[in-house]
């Protein structure tokens, strides 16, 4: 089966005119995360952590698919939340409580940047998104470059440090354990015009599980930044996939009081 993501981006102008507001938006969000964003020291940062958990509300309630006669949840009836591994707090990789009917989850990603904000969500597997400014200091791109082999790079001058690393970015985001995990350790790979990664390192599979292959797209939202998503397949596929991914801008309007 053919991955399908689903992609919203919230355009952040550079001049804040039309931008979303992030005061109406707040009562939307739960009180935890409503304390993460007022505790955030940068408020331009607290903004986008404010624009991410409202975008990927209204992504899961569009996408949501009740049980007959059941009614789909708006976007302020989503819930979401989150669960370090390591220390139990409220951060990490994000998760809706929408599931179809039979129990499936909905899987979902945020990312953002100073240039606007991304979310996906897929049914077909665990999804993760990543989005950077194109315009990244020389200083960054080194480092960028410093983890990818030049045996590992595609011939000529097709290759973009930055949108690697967002391919990187994203398979991390998709594994769950994201920069815990040696960005060196993704391996990404072209084969039959599908790019795919797998990640390095990790402890034998038991017998007869395979090893998971991450679906990779790059994804042009605009020209000041470079994204990528990466899907981990429910259904392991022997060829290697192209995920459809779909997207469109999202206007993020807060709800007219009662």
């Amino acid at each position: 089966m053919t991955p399908q993501v689903h992609v919203r981006w919230v355009p952040l102008p550079a001049s804040g005119d039309g931008a979303p507001d992030v005061e109406a938006l707040l009562p939307l969000l739960s009180d935890e995360e409503r304390m993460r964003a007022v505790t955030t020291p940068d408020p331009h940062v607290a903004a986008r952590f404010v624009l991410g958990r409202i975008a990927v509300r209204h992504l899961a309630a569009e996408l949501a698919r009740p049980a007959p006669g059941a009614e789909a949840p708006t976007p302020d009836e989503v819930t979401v939340w989150a669960l370090c591994p390591d220390c139990g707090g409220p951060h990490g990789r994000p998760h809706v409580d929408v599931r179809k009917p039979k129990g499936r989850p909905l899987s979902v990603s945020i990312a953002h940047c100073a240039a606007g904000v991304v979310v996906a969500a897929s049914w077909s597997g665990t999804v993760g998104i990543d989005v950077e400014l194109a315009d990244t200091p020389v200083e960054a791109m080194a480092a960028i470059a410093a983890l990818v082999p030049p045996a590992a790079r595609p011939s000529g001058r097709s290759w973009d440090p930055v949108q690697h690393w967002t391919r990187i970015e994203a398979v991390l985001k998709a594994d769950g354990r994201a920069l815990r995990v040696d960005p060196s350790a993704v391996l990404l790979r072209r084969d039959a015009g599908a790019l795919t990664a797998t990640i390095a390192g990790d402890p034998p599979r038991p017998e007869g599980e395979a090893e998971p292959v991450y679906a990779v797209a790059d994804l042009r939202l605009d020209d000041a930044v470079r994204a990528s998503v990466a899907v981990l397949p429910r259904k392991p596929s022997a060829k290697p996939t192209v995920p459809v991914v779909t997207w469109r801008p999202l206007d993020l309007v807060a709800p007219s009081p009662v």
